[in-house]
């Protein structure tokens, strides 16, 4: 499997605190039978793209090669998880903070209720310049909650989403985890992600998560979601065009 969405990086952001932390990571990763992990730390900072990447890049290295020393088959690819706000009409190029050097774009927004004409303007913005945003965890924004209908207009304008494995099984509750299951079920969703932030609280063990998902998505849908897309998206290749059902 492959996860695109993990806040493993040492030392980075909010995610893990320590290499040996990243390391055990890992070590869960392998076990999960998840084989390559897209690193995505937050990203805020516009003003500084260039020191970002250079931090990102080098502790992925750091990481690669001691996973490697200890015997682990398991690669740490580089992303990030782009918050979007206004300074996302002056920022500069936005290439490198893709999901492995794609098209495709990580983005997140506050978990604070907002205007959701605000997500729509930002990922036009994104769209206009040819990135694909992949919209991190949808079931986790409460307005996306109360009006899912921004859903249709953000795929329509060419948004993909994102849903967390943790919200999908139910451990944000089951408004969130109803949510989740609607976006896969309804074709919108491309990518589970475990937005694993350490080997305990929040982790990666997608293997005990998914034998809590909810009964209507299918081995098919696990397949898709943690396997041929994310494989997609990491060798760079167009997703299949797919029709939903419209909220």
């Amino acid at each position: 499997m492959i996860d695109i969405h993990c806040h493993i990086l040492p030392n980075m952001d909010d995610g893990s605190d320590s290499l040996e932390e990243s390391l055990n990571m890992i070590r869960v990763a392998q076990k999960n039978d998840t084989n390559v992990i897209i690193a995505t730390p937050h990203f805020y900072k516009y003003d500084s793209i260039d020191e970002f990447v250079y931090e990102r890049d080098e502790k992925a290295l750091l990481l690669n090669n001691a996973a490697k020393e200890l015997g682990y088959n398991v690669s740490v690819a580089c992303g990030a998880e782009v918050f979007l706000d206004p300074r996302i009409f002056t920022a500069d190029n936005l290439d490198e903070l893709t999901l492995n050097g794609s098209k495709y774009l990580l983005c997140e927004f506050t978990l604070k209720p907002f205007e959701n004409e605000k997500a729509v303007i930002y990922c036009e913005e994104l769209v206009s310049r040819g990135y694909v945003p992949i919209i991190a965890h949808p079931e986790r924004y409460i307005n996306f909650l109360n009006d899912p209908t921004v859903v249709n207009d953000l795929w329509d304008m060419g948004c993909k989403f994102q849903v967390n494995a943790s919200g999908l099984a139910g451990h944000g509750g089951e408004r969130m985890q109803d949510f989740a299951c609607e976006l896969i079920k309804r074709g919108f969703c491309v990518a589970i992600g475990t937005d694993a932030h350490s080997s305990n609280l929040r982790n990666n063990r997608i293997l005990d998560k998914t034998d809590e998902f909810p009964e209507e998505i299918t081995k098919e849908d696990i397949e898709e979601q943690l396997n041929a897309n994310p494989l997609r998206i990491l060798k760079k290749e167009d997703l299949p065009e797919k029709e939903v059902e419209y909220f």
